[in-house]
């Protein structure tokens, strides 16, 4: 028997033993819901014996019981089904690599997969590719060499390391190499088309993205990455790294992972559950932010495309969304602390109850060296006693007994056998008159429990009018420019609709003022496309989760929108905490002729490293006429479907009325074979999409169609970095259509980095 052959036979062995587990554990859920179903009846039968304190108490103890027992149940049932998950997984593709190594002269053989599988012996046929022993394939070499074990390092002589690539059970390819991933096997893997998804890298993970990947001792990890250089993926196998590492006290929900827009988290998706680990959603920080101002609809600024596309400077934008301001910020809580912030009347049904004189006096009267959201907890104490006060004022007015009488008439009217002593009535009356009086007053006592007898509208635009001058002159704003931003912002708090900047802001002023606390406790988070993530945004998470450990990663010379880049103002966000900084240089997404091609509209320094896969030179189409360009667009998807069946195509225009408009002189029949993608709440749903440039981002395609490079639409140094982000979401083809003239941009590019085809 062969190499290939022993391997063939070990593959279908590892399939077996998995059918095995997957059975034992189909039965071992149906007997564990069985006994959930019937302990779930039982507890719906269970009468509460209240004929005495110690029937009652003995009572209690058994549902107590009964529902711990019900909780460990489903905890087991759950972990049941989350291990199926994996070994469904793992089902047509057990594992991915083999390595052999002798530790105190002993040899063994382990394969590494997506996770562990034991044997009837419980002797470990697959480990767990996070592993600390499974770093010997990701770094190891052949030879004398050694691994990292709970804090020990443990020498050991490697042997062998075989790849493999596996499908439906059938290996297709193995190779043994001393590297870390052989050449011949990663571009076997990068040479695949592409889909709806982003795969899992976990078996093509090279020695750079693994030193992201387990990294356990970074407090805040920078990851700046050019296109197609894995660092999102990367990004998503160290999530699941940590949670493996730290398995033993880390919940999925105690990880937060942002994405710049919803199809982009539609698009990475797959990846965790791949791994099988599920229950992490992927949000944007605007979905965050909706749920911290629930009383806010938040938006996006419209102008966020336009800014881009136009090389437009935002400097409102970038004033607002700066590390700067939020500086001022602080400055400006500690300058209105002695006086208080902004307090409103509390009002019933516009009756003043409390005037924001009387509470701005209370507030006063608390020792002044406290901070101010010690002295604003202790003024709601005081306004909730106040409160009390005023409920038992009420309560001895007419309108409150009058109300109480028919509710205590009413209960005696439905209760016929109650007790109807002189005694049991006064307490019932008094019972009926708190509850009735406590109705009324809830509104106000639920605007004290959320310190809602501050005005934070006027408190938010008195912060903005006294941002000192110098901020102003930092972003070359005139007063005019902020006078006129915060008209637009006084309309906004009418409407209840702020941006996102402005939301940003003003929950950081509303923390600043009063303690505010949110559900999720997140211990780690990773925020990808960092560069379209703001410094203010950075800090509000930094202000909610300050022991928190942060990844953070993007690609610099892709930067959409006019908002600061954080990335410059990390050493001051985090001052108590040393950076890490990786850097990935090698493109593993595209071929060597579009990379060439791309990196024409980089600056040299920016340059891209290739990897060695090669394909066809970018093609340039010309024509004068639109209609022609559509028809020959169309005809050549037509002329290449079959050949390209797999594949996934995007026509990407620079703007969204451009990507309309396109739609709109397509034919009912085309229609139906394209999918218009306009919307970042929307997901890829077919094989060929047009979409913008600014959806794009981070997406990946086998084939692209870059519309109209025209000097209208491409002329600046801004569309420098626009055409190297469309440019570099091509894996396997490249095309530009040029109607009329071409974009001076394509004048500089050697004739040798691309052919040139008429319509």
């Amino acid at each position: 028997m062969n190499a290939r052959e022993y391997e063939q036979e070990h593959v279908q062995q590892t399939s077996a033993l998995i059918q095995q587990e997957l059975t034992f554990l189909d039965r071992q859920k149906q007997e564990t819901k069985s006994k959930f179903d019937t302990n779930m009846r039982e507890n719906a039968e269970q009468k509460i014996q209240a004929g005495s304190f110690e029937a009652l108490a003995d009572t209690m103890a058994e549902t107590r019981q009964h529902e711990t027992e019900l909780l460990m149940r489903y905890q087991t049932l759950a972990s049941q089904e989350k291990r199926q998950k994996v070994l469904r997984l793992m089902e047509e593709n057990p594992y991915f690599a083999r390595i052999d190594f002798k530790e105190d002269q002993e040899a063994e053989t382990l394969y590494l997969g997506i996770a562990s599988l034991r044997d009837t012996q419980e002797e470990t046929i697959v480990i767990d590719w996070r592993a600390p022993i499974a770093n010997l394939y990701y770094e190891g070499t052949l030879g004398q060499t050694s691994y990292e074990a709970h804090d020990a390092i443990i020498p050991i002589e490697l042997l062998l390391k075989r790849q493999f690539k596996i499908r439906e059970g059938n290996i297709l390819s193995m190779v043994d190499t001393s590297e870390a991933i052989n050449d011949d096997f990663l571009l076997e893997i990068l040479d695949e088309a592409s889909s709806n998804h982003m795969k899992n890298i976990v078996a093509t993970i090279q020695r750079s993205q693994n030193e992201i990947i387990r990294d356990t001792r970074s407090k805040v990890l920078v990851v700046e990455g050019i296109a197609g250089s894995g660092k999102t993926s990367a990004l998503l196998q160290r999530v699941a790294y940590l949670l493996y590492h730290n398995r033993k006290w880390l919940e999925n929900d105690q990880v937060l992972l942002f994405s710049p827009n919803h199809i982009f988290s539609d698009y990475i998706s797959t990846v965790l559950p791949s791994l099988g680990e599920s229950g992490i959603p992927t949000e944007t920080f605007k979905t965050f932010l909706d749920a911290l101002l629930p009383a806010y609809q938040i938006h996006t600024e419209e102008s966020h495309e336009e800014v881009f596309l136009s090389g437009q400077d935002d400097r409102v934008l970038r004033a607002k969304s700066s590390f700067l301001i939020v500086q001022e910020l602080h400055k400006y809580i500690e300058r209105i602390t002695g006086f208080g912030p902004l307090f409103r009347d509390l009002k019933l049904k516009d009756q003043v109850l409390i005037s924001k004189k009387q509470i701005r006096n209370w507030y006063q009267e608390a020792n002044p060296e406290l901070p101010m959201y010690q002295r604003m907890q202790l003024l709601q104490t005081k306004l909730l006693k106040k409160l009390g006060g005023l409920e038992k004022d009420e309560m001895k007015k007419d309108w409150a007994k009058k109300a109480a009488d028919e509710l205590v008439d009413a209960v005696f009217v439905n209760n016929p056998d109650m007790e109807d002593s002189e005694k049991a009535e006064r307490r019932l009356r008094r019972q009926m008159t708190q509850k009735v009086v406590r109705k009324k007053m809830r509104p106000l006592r639920r605007q004290i429990n959320r310190f809602g007898f501050v005005n934070y509208a006027k408190q938010y635009l008195h912060f903005l009018q006294n941002v000192p001058t110098s901020l102003l002159t930092h972003y070359q704003l005139t007063e005019e420019n902020w006078a006129a931003m915060l008209e637009e912002l006084l309309t906004d708090f009418k409407q209840k609709d702020l941006s996102l900047e402005d939301g940003t802001l003003l929950f950081l002023l509303m923390k600043s003022i009063h303690p505010m606390d949110v559900q999720q406790k997140a211990r780690f988070i990773f925020i990808d496309e960092m560069q379209d993530f703001s410094p203010a945004q950075v800090a509000l998470l930094k202000q909610l989760y300050p022991k928190a450990t942060y990844t953070l990663c993007g690609d610099l010379n892709q930067k959409v929108f006019g908002n600061e880049s954080m990335v410059h103002s990390l050493a001051q966000i985090f001052p108590d905490e040393s950076l890490t900084h990786f850097e990935l240089t090698t493109s593993y997404r595209s071929t060597e002729e579009i990379t060439n091609f791309a990196n024409q509209f980089l600056t040299q320094e920016n340059r891209v490293e290739l990897t060695a896969r090669v394909g066809d030179l970018p093609s340039i189409y010309y024509t004068n006429d639109t209609r022609q360009m559509i028809d020959g667009l169309i005809h050549e998807i037509d002329e290449t479907k079959e050949a390209a069946r797999y594949w996934r195509t995007a026509i990407i225009a620079k703007t969204v009325e451009e990507c309309q408009a396109l739609y709109d002189q397509l034919s009912i029949e085309q229609k139906e074979q394209v999918q218009l993608l306009t919307d970042e709440e929307d997901f890829m749903k077919k094989n060929l999409i047009i979409i913008p440039t600014y959806l794009a981002k981070g997406l990946e395609f086998d084939r692209v169609f870059a519309w109209n490079i025209s000097p209208e639409n491409y002329y600046t140094e801004q569309d420098k970095l626009i055409l190297y982000t469309v440019c570099t979401r091509a894996m396997h083809e490249l095309n530009l259509l040029v109607i009329g003239k071409q974009s001076p941009l394509l004048e500089t590019i050697p004739e040798t980095l691309y052919q040139t085809k008429t319509v």
